[in-house]
């Protein structure tokens, strides 16, 4: 083998073992469950030992002696301190009774009784010989509880905690890997007993979570990585915590009014706007069952969907935008985008060449264009009802008023042009009229003997009866009808 060869065999193992050594003290410093048992096992190990050496430089021991007076009662503590943290997550973080409590109170006693008893029972039979070098615990073992206090302080501290008992519970807990605390997560919420504590909630892991199937949480985790999880029971190791939850069914939004002026400037009121909405998932869109739940899969939803309704919210002047409330100001945002863009008879008073209002409106709604927008906030609109327009009545009266003077002027115009016709067959009538004397009176001349011994007499007598036919004329048209049914009878 080459001089180049063995270098390159011993770099390989040079890293490895380098990587091997990394995740052992990576494992050791912030694993959890198993890593922690190993820790409080090398914790107590190391006190013991610490003990030990100082008792074999100033005192003559025996290993019965070692047993009885130093890792007895180590051992001793940590199954004490086992069923007292037990004891600790039940009265912040469970609603047990107080009995319960007492009775693991009795075990505690009754474990700590039994073992000691057993001890003095063994002791008897093998017999100890030497001083007692139990004292030598005292030094080591104040030196951790001084730290362990210090280090919960702290956590009280940095996550604002009100008990300092709570912050001890944490620190403890995750350091042993002992009495890990549970959180039950349905119906879109923590569910966490009243006037009670989750740690989960509010410092964050290491802990399990038990989520329903219709909710998903988000939790992040070191190194800004995060996991969207939903349907089980899960393990959130230390400085995972969780962000947020989202519901995965269907969701209802209701828009009580929003307004908007129309392009010819007048404000319409869309008033009972009601939606509903869930988390995207292709699977609402590409299967037979066209969104709707099915068996297999009762709550479509993926993890990009659950991260972007999370992490793309909006911020306004009130702060951070709620979901369902982003979901909404598309939706809305859409609506009166519509009607800004038109005029009010086009949305109030549509003629048979224009399409509905309405239907346009939901054909917006469940464009392409609308549906990328609701998939970047990882949301998927299912049904909107639109409500219904109303109107501004000091607009819609001014509007009413310059329509009525239009109408009214029309009528007018329509009204003199035909008194003008009345008047103009008037004149007709009364030049036809008179045209029809003249050409009577014109005919009687031709009639009548317009001799010269006979022409002035025969001329005066034509213009007397033409004057008596006129004047009885007149007279037949002034007269009054009677109507013979009213008249008094004889």
């Amino acid at each position: 083998m080459s001089s180049r060869t063995t270098g390159e065999v011993t770099l390989v193992k040079q890293k490895s073992m380098a990587a091997w050594i990394q995740w052992f003290f990576e494992g050791f410093l912030y694993g959890d469950a198993w890593w922690a048992r190993i820790r409080i096992a090398l914790v107590v190990l190391t006190v013991d030992l610490i003990a030990t050496v100082f008792a074999i430089l100033f005192e003559p021991i025996t290993l019965i002696r070692v047993w009885h007076n130093l890792v007895f009662p180590s051992l001793l503590l940590v199954g004490s301190l086992w069923i007292c943290l037990l004891i600790a997550r039940d009265f912040f973080e469970t609603s047990r009774s107080k009995s319960k409590i007492r009775l693991m109170v009795v075990g505690l006693i009754a474990f700590i009784g039994l073992s000691i008893w057993l001890e003095s029972e063994f002791l008897k039979i093998v017999g100890m010989t030497g001083p007692f070098i139990g004292h030598y615990l005292l030094a080591p073992w104040a030196v951790l509880v001084t730290t362990t206090m210090a280090v919960s302080g702290y956590i009280q501290n940095i996550y604002h905690i009100d008990s300092h008992g709570l912050a001890l519970l944490y620190l403890l807990s995750s350091f042993c890997g002992i009495a890990y605390p549970k959180l039950a997560i349905s119906n879109g919420q923590r569910q966490i007993d009243i006037d009670k504590i989750s740690r989960l909630d509010l410092i964050g892991g290491p802990g399990y979570i038990t989520i329903d199937p219709s909710n998903a949480a988000l939790i992040e985790e070191q190194s800004n990585y995060s996991r969207a999880l939903s349907g089980g029971n899960f393990f959130v190791s230390r400085f995972g915590y969780i962000t947020s939850i989202v519901y995965l069914g269907d969701q209802r939004g209701h828009v009580p009014s929003v307004s908007a002026i129309t392009r010819d400037g007048i404000t319409v009121t869309v008033r009972e706007i009601e939606l509903r909405f869930r988390i995207w998932s292709p699977a609402q869109v590409d299967n037979k069952t066209q969104g709707q739940f099915s068996n297999i899969v009762p709550y479509p939803h993926t993890a990009q969907a659950v991260r972007a309704s999370i992490y793309n919210q909006a911020v306004d002047d009130r702060g951070l935008t709620s979901w369902s409330e982003s979901v909404k100001n598309i939706v809305v945002g859409r609506i009166t985008g519509y009607i800004s863009e038109r005029e009010l008879d086009q949305i109030v008073t549509p003629n048979y060449e224009q399409a509905e209002p309405r239907d346009q409106i939901r054909k917006l709604l469940f464009a392409v264009e609308t549906q990328n927008k609701l998939r970047d906030i990882g949301a998927q609109l299912l049904w909107c009802d639109i409500g219904h327009f109303e109107e501004d009545s000091a607009a819609m009266a001014q509007r009413l008023e310059a329509w009525s003077a239009k109408w009214m002027g029309n009528a007018n115009v329509i009204r003199a042009q035909g008194e003008a016709q009345r008047v103009a067959y008037q004149e007709l009538g009364r030049a036809e009229g008179q045209a029809d004397l003249l050409m009577s009176i014109i005919h009687a001349l031709d009639d009548i003997d317009l001799s010269k011994e006979k022409k002035d007499q025969n001329i005066r007598n034509i213009i007397l009866m033409r004057t008596a036919q006129v004047l009885e004329s007149l007279a037949d048209t002034s007269k009054p009808v009677i109507n013979k049914k009213t008249l008094p009878s004889d």
